[in-house]
């Protein structure tokens, strides 16, 4: 089953996966929800009015030890800020692994969760599963309420 909330100001549903306890997988979506989530209407008041980061167990089973250590730096970038793929690869002392950070975020199953929307290219945006225009609102959004 998954659960969703509408985002006005993204144009979006989050969505919402769990695996038993753990969150397995949070998206963006034009379609409706089958379910209200309570944990998407937390990460929309988090991304429109600042409150907390949602502290929630993410199921990590199908991600390779890499992925863990970038999506751990990842939650790490303060809200409103941005870092590089080539920033991230350094921070999880792995140089020189820009492109395999940007594989990381594009395998990214925890949109939100894991900000993968607050890492770009070295001389732009780089890409965003949902489309650049979605990763550019995040942003904004961000920014405005930080």
């Amino acid at each position: 089953m998954t659960e969703g909330v509408y985002v006005r100001s993204l144009e979006h549903y989050i969505m919402v996966e769990w695996c038993g306890p753990k969150v397995k997988r949070v998206y963006f979506s034009k379609v409706a929800p089958e379910v209200r989530s309570d944990l998407a209407k937390e990460m929309a008041a988090f991304l429109e009015g600042g409150a907390p980061r949602p502290q929630v167990d993410l199921d990590l089973s199908l991600c390779s030890e890499f992925r863990k250590r970038i999506y751990e730096v990842v939650q790490a970038v303060p809200r409103g800020e941005t870092m590089t793929y080539g920033e991230i690869a350094d921070a999880a002392n792995r140089p020189g692994a820009a492109r395999a950070v940007g594989q990381a975020m594009a395998r990214n199953p925890f949109a939100i969760l894991v900000p993968c929307h607050r890492v770009i290219a070295k001389n732009g945006l780089g890409g965003f599963a949902w489309g650049l225009e979605l990763k550019e609102k995040l942003q904004r959004l961000e920014r405005s309420t930080f």
